[in-house]
């Protein structure tokens, strides 16, 4: 579980160039494998060969690490596109690694060195706080998250409704006020002879004073507001309210429904509460590690000349 929380290549025909956060991080993963792996290219026996260039081997380790890389710039490809510019960029990158020895181009071995470290620490950390979460997450702990959050939510009414809505151009003209509060009240008559509420809402729209239909899902008092939360309240389903003025003009509501809000059932968000339960340990466990260390912060602590700043990168 990984819980805290890029380029493409530029000799790909056809796809832009990718920033050099990206192209570094393959570079780094390719060296490490020049370190720590199969000399130069070659695959381990178990290893998929995805491609071969000359005798240097493209292993499906390879290839899944170029495909993490990438993963969130190639979200318009389809599998295919995605599958033919992972392998050209990973031949390319052999070939130029290759021609990159052969001149004898020097690398900052303290500073791939310094980047392995840092890598080798998110990954400890990240499988560190996986194993934490799972560790905490049980039945019984996951249930208890779920009863305490919704040990103090009390029952809420709410209401669905229509309602035709009439603006006034100017609220502080009395006149326009009223003419427009006639209109909402013969929209309320025509309602209760019978007329259809949505149909009347539309031929009104041609008027003078046009009404806006709205229908809205299920609210409580709180998004009702302080104009219509009361009267709803006291209207039955299929009823219609007089005109209600607001801050913009007038409304007339018809209620469609109502209901009492009740918390989910348990079955239903139990996967948000395991996120929940994991986290909790995650962060429990960083609060301990960290009231007991020595930490000193640098306030002049700034990016390497020449390295983008975060906002740059934005």
């Amino acid at each position: 579980m990984m819980v805290l929380n890029r380029d493409r290549h530029p000799l790909s025909s056809g796809l832009p160039a990718m920033p050099g956060r990206t192209i570094a991080a393959l570079v780094m993963a390719a060296s490490l494998f020049a370190a720590g792996g199969p000399c130069h290219g070659q695959a381990a026996a178990s290893e998929t060969v995805i491609a071969k260039v000359d005798e240097l081997v493209i292993d499906q380790t390879e290839y899944d690490l170029a495909l993490q890389a990438f993963a969130g710039d190639m979200r318009g490809l389809d599998e295919k596109s995605r599958h033919d510019f992972l392998v050209q960029y990973l031949i390319d990158l052999k070939l130029m690694a290759r021609e990159a020895r052969k001149e004898n181009l020097a690398l900052d071995e303290a500073a791939l060195q310094r980047n392995f470290d840092f890598q080798r620490n998110k990954a400890l950390m990240e499988k560190l706080l996986g194993t934490v979460a799972q560790a905490a997450i049980t039945d019984q702990s996951v249930r208890a998250a779920y009863d305490r959050a919704v040990k103090d939510v009390t029952s809420e009414p709410e209401v669905r409704m229509k309602f035709m809505h009439f603006k006034v151009a100017d609220i502080k003209d009395e006149n326009a006020v009223a003419a427009v509060e006639a209109k909402a009240k013969e929209a309320v008559e025509r309602v209760k002879k019978g007329e259809d509420f949505a149909k009347v809402s539309e031929e009104m729209t041609g008027t003078s004073a046009p009404a806006t239909l709205i229908e809205a899902n299920f609210m409580n008092k709180q998004q009702m507001g302080r104009d219509l939360a009361p009267v709803a309240a006291d209207l039955n389903i299929g009823a219609v309210s007089a005109p209600i003025k607001t801050e913009l003009g007038w409304d007339v509501v018809r209620i469609e429904d109502k209901r009492t809000r009740t918390p989910p059932e348990f079955g239903a968000v139990r996967d948000r509460f395991v996120a929940v339960v994991g986290r909790q340990a995650q962060l429990e466990l960083m609060e301990k590690l960290r009231a007991a260390a020595k930490i000193e912060r640098s306030a002049s602590a700034q990016p390497s000349e020449g390295e983008p700043t975060t906002a740059a990168q934005k």
